[in-house]
């Protein structure tokens, strides 16, 4: 066999092999695609017992009753509280009549403040403006 012969010859074995791995990369990522699928709609169908994440949800609220309750449980920890820009530190233990100015009737958006390993380390709570 000449040379050029032999060149074609493993050029289209090369294009054989590559469309090959082509169409079953395809299917796997059909395969896998149907499979996210169906461990999805399986999760939902479990009556509210497992939550998904895969949809967008309402922004996270809390209550002024949470602030506070948020405020106390946090005290001792490394974790800094903040209430529309001010640090509170509250030991339950010690000044049980403690005040934080919070309405308990209103609405407040968190922000959780992490580092780059994802500890937290900082969560501040903003008064939002109510539509009355």
């Amino acid at each position: 066999m000449s040379q050029n012969t032999q060149q074609l010859m493993l050029f289209c074995t090369a294009i054989v092999l590559f469309v090959t791995a082509c169409l079953y990369g395809q299917q796997n990522v059909s395969v896998l695609a149907s499979a996210l699928s169906f461990s999805v709609h399986t999760n939902e169908d479990m009556e509210g017992r497992i939550n998904t994440t895969l949809k967008i949800s309402k922004p996270l609220r809390y209550s002024g009753a949470e602030v506070l309750h948020t405020v106390r449980q946090m005290t001792g920890t490394a974790v800094e509280v903040q209430v529309d820009g001010k640090k509170y530190t509250i030991d339950p233990l010690i000044n049980r009549s403690a005040n934080i100015p919070v309405h308990v009737s209103a609405s407040y958006k968190p922000e959780f403040i992490r580092n780059d390993s994802g500890e937290l380390l900082r969560i501040a709570f903003w008064k939002e403006a109510s539509i009355n």
